[in-house]
C-alpha cells in the first residue's frame, strides 16, 4: 500500500527482483519435468525463444532412423497445429550419440507450445521408442491422479501465460535422482 513511500525513502526501485523475475520460468520448466518424465532436461533460451526438451533412448539408434523418425515428429506436429487452427514456425530436432546411448535434442518456440503439444510428443515419442526410452520412475504415472491433473492444467496455465510476459532469464532444468532441479544460467 505504501510502495512509494517505501521507494522514496529507502531508495527502492519498486520493481521486482531478479530471483521474483525468474520465479515463473522455474517453475514452468519444473511443471514441464514432472508432468513428463520421458523429459530427461529442459532449457530455455530467450533470445532464440526456444525450449529444448532433451530426451534419452537406451540404444544407439542409427542416423537414418533417427531422421525418419524427427521428419514424422515434424509432420505431426505441423498436422496438430492445422487442426488446432495455429502455427508451428520453428522446429530444430538434432541428435548425439555416446556409447549404448542416444540423446534426441527437440526446441520448440515457447509461444507456440501448449500442454496438448507436448502430450502429444510424449505420446510419438513412447509409441516410437517404447522401453529404450529413458522414464523417471518417480514421474508423473506414480503421482495421485488429481495432483497430476492439477499440474498439467497448471502447466497449460503457464504456457499461456508465458505468450503474454516473455521470459528473460536463460533457464536449466534436469532430473537429479527423483528431484527436479531448475537453475538459471
Amino acid at each position: 500500500m505504501f510502495d512509494f513511500l517505501r521507494r522514496k525513502l529507502l531508495g527502492h526501485s519498486g520493481g521486482r527482483s531478479r530471483s521474483e523475475q525468474a520465479r515463473p520460468g522455474v517453475q514452468l520448466l519444473a511443471s514441464v519435468l514432472v508432468c513428463f518424465p520421458e523429459i530427461e532436461a529442459v532449457s530455455y533460451d530467450p533470445r532464440e525463444g526456444m525450449l529444448t526438451m532433451d530426451f534419452v533412448v537406451r540404444v544407439q539408434l542409427p542416423p537414418a532412423e533417427i531422421e525418419a523418425f524427427a521428419a514424422f515428429l515434424a509432420e505431426s506436429i505441423e498436422t496438430f497445429h492445422v487442426l488446432e487452427e495455429s502455427l508451428a514456425t520453428a522446429m530444430d530436432f538434432s541428435y548425439e550419440q555416446h556409447e549404448g546411448l542416444t540423446i534426441l535434442h527437440l526446441a520448440r518456440r515457447m509461444d507456440e507450445l501448449s500442454e496438448r503439444e507436448l502430450s502429444l510428443t510424449m505420446q510419438l515419442l513412447t509409441e516410437r521408442f517404447g522401453e529404450k526410452l529413458l522414464v523417471d520412475t518417480h514421474g508423473a504415472e506414480t503421482l495421485d491422479a488429481e495432483f497430476r491433473m492439477l499440474q498439467h492444467e497448471t502447466l497449460e496455465r503457464m504456457l499461456v501465460a508465458v505468450r503474454e510476459i516473455p521470459l528473460r532469464d536463460r533457464l536449466v532444468g534436469i532430473r537429479e535422482r527423483d528431484q527436479v532441479v531448475v537453475y538459471n544460467r
